[in-house]
């Protein structure tokens, strides 16, 4: 079939890595003075076979993997991006980060931002407010699952002080690669054609971006592992062989230490770990990441998937890798973890109800469509940040204007109690923009995903809780960051498939602390005549005409592609 890097020049072709370095930290105690981090990122095609299976992945300054972040809290990060692709768009949104006084530096495309057409530059420039485990993506078109994605870690040493002295610091992502580039593969998800709806199955999963992983390790050292989960769509279990895993931090959140062997991180969830390193270098030991398969339909697995990923603690070069162990799957509950800082549950006198109800659906024309409450997210005219911007003031706090973005509107400051009613037979990683929440209580899925069904004391806290098949669960934030905030599940597919709520969050302060624009933002909307002002559909005049919104997708939607194809050649598995 034809790829969509034809008519692009690509870089070199880079394989499978083999060697994952380790950062040595030392005894440090106290955060450097803050600093600017500029970043001059391209955008481009990249010719890689992190599998041995080799395609077009989108790569930064001509690399895949794509470059990490890393700063330390109080930093602030300037990335200047240029779109190379030449034939798709990109946004990049860089996940967990609260973006306080920022929510036009959140990413997403048609929501915050206008998408980066190619040939544009387009600035990002935040400050990190938080430390801990984060990541960046792609925020338009189901793009990420091409590779636009990685690791973002922001050190805080008074914090991390309280876990003692650690000695080097490992990042290790975890993720899913398909061997069939993305918008062929939501055109073919999204179209009447695919009758069961059921997701695209990755072929591969990947540790590192690559497989056969190798992390050298010094004996009696303190490692400090950042893990992430950047897939599209597949959960993963990890295990070190006869190591421990003390997790500190989830989501960017510290907690009580709780040792573990077995974790299971779900899309887009990280978690910091410390692993004590044996006391001598007899032996080497093997890592092994694993799919939940639970996910998939068994009719879309490829032929010779890979669902199992082995890497290695390297103690002594010169003995054997051992063979992989073979995964147990273990029970996992997270919501027994203990923040740190021991925050109750969130409460007021006036605690505003939310309540979603998640679920598939075809629409007229056969495409199957995820929704909330019997909705299903259409990206609109004008993006929903500028659609907020512009409202007169007796518009503002009325939903209607937004279009079809599955709108909530949210006072400032008050506590937001969200109900998830899952009604579909697989579990979704639900991701909330612009916080972390409490888990209130969550039902269980038989003995292998128990249910909290008594909110405890100190209810932990994250960014991406799971909800199991046919069950719900109940989170609760504080809304204390005006600006236009994301609700979704973190399965690409089900974002491209409208598994979306928009959180207008107090628009009114927003709008009151006349948040600045950078030039290249309002330039990025202005080539593509996207307009910056107006309803969801444009109109100016009256508010209340939302004629010209958008409402239905087209059977010729192929996420960021800008040129799609007269047909697909993808036809399905």
């Amino acid at each position: 079939m034809s790829t969509l890097a034809t008519s692009i020049p690509s870089s070199s072709t880079k394989t499978s890595s083999t060697s994952t370095s380790t950062t040595p930290r030392g005894s440090v105690t106290a955060n450097p003075k803050p600093k600017l981090i500029t970043l001059n990122w391209s955008v481009g095609w990249v010719n890689a076979a992190p599998d041995g299976f080799n395609r077009p992945l989108v790569g930064i300054n001509g690399q895949f993997p794509c470059p990490p972040i890393v700063g330390n809290i109080g930093d602030t990060v300037k990335i200047n991006v240029v779109n190379n692709l030449g034939n798709e768009t990109t946004a990049i949104h860089f996940h967990g980060m609260f973006q306080i006084n920022t929510t036009f530096e959140d990413g997403p495309a048609m929501v915050t931002q206008c998408p980066i057409p190619p040939g544009q530059t387009f600035v990002y420039e935040f400050t990190f407010t938080q430390s801990g485990t984060y990541w960046y993506h792609s925020h338009v078109g189901g793009q990420y699952i091409d590779g636009l994605r990685g690791p973002l870690i922001i050190r805080d040493n008074n914090a991390l002080a309280n876990y003692g002295n650690i000695d080097n610091e490992v990042t290790l992502t975890l993720s899913d690669f398909y061997h069939v580039e993305a918008p062929y593969l939501i055109n073919w998800f999204l179209s009447a054609n695919n009758t069961s709806g059921a997701e695209p199955v990755p072929n591969s999963c990947l540790m590192n971006e690559a497989q056969n992983v190798q992390i050298p390790i010094v004996p009696g050292k303190l490692y400090q592992f950042h893990i992430i989960n950047m897939g599209a769509i597949a959960g993963q279990y990890l295990q070190f062989d006869q190591h421990t895993m003390t997790v500190i931090e989830v989501d960017g959140v510290y907690i009580q230490p709780w040792d573990t062997q077995q974790l299971f991180v779900g899309v887009a969830q990280r978690y910091t770990v410390l692993i004590r390193a044996k006391a001598t270098a007899s032996q080497n030991f093997a890592i092994v990441s694993q799919f939940l398969t639970d996910m998939f339909g068994s009719s879309q697995t490829p032929p010779g998937q890979q669902p199992t990923c082995t890497g290695w603690l390297v103690y002594n070069t010169a003995a054997s890798l051992p063979k992989a162990f073979t995964l147990q799957p273990q029970p996992f509950d997270d919501s027994t973890l203990v923040p740190w800082d021991q925050t109750p549950m969130y409460d007021s006198d006036n605690v505003q109800y939310v309540y979603l109800t998640a679920d598939f659906a075809p629409n007229s024309w056969g495409s199957t469509r995820s929704m909330f409450n019997g909705l299903t997210y259409i990206a609109q005219k004008v993006p929903t940040f500028f659609t907020a911007l512009s409202a007169p003031a007796e518009y503002l706090l009325n939903a209607q204007i937004y279009g079809q973005v599955n709108p909530v509107i949210l006072p400032f400051g008050a506590v937001i109690e969200l109900n998830i009613n899952n009604h579909d037979t697989r579990a979704h990683p639900f991701h909330l923009h612009g916080h972390n929440f409490q888990l209130i209580s969550r039902a269980g899925d038989g003995t292998m995903w128990p249910g909290l069904y008594t909110t405890p004391a100190v209810p932990m806290r994250r960014d991406t809780v799971i909800v199991y098949p046919d069950t719900g669960a109940t989170i609760r934030f504080v809304a204390d960051n005006p600006g236009i905030q994301l609700f979704h599940c973190h399965t690409e597919w089900h974002v491209e498939a409208g598994l979306t709520a928009t959180f207008l969050e107090a628009p009114d302060v927003m709008v009151a602390r006349k948040p600045y624009i950078p030039n290249s933002h309002k330039t990025a909307c202005d080539v593509q005549n996207i307009p910056r002002a107006g309803n969801a559909g444009g109109n100016k005049k009256n508010w209340l005409d939302l004629s010209g919104a958008n409402t239905d997708t087209s059977p010729n939607y192929y996420g960021a592609l800008i040129n799609p194809p007269a047909t697909n050649p993808y036809k399905g598995p």
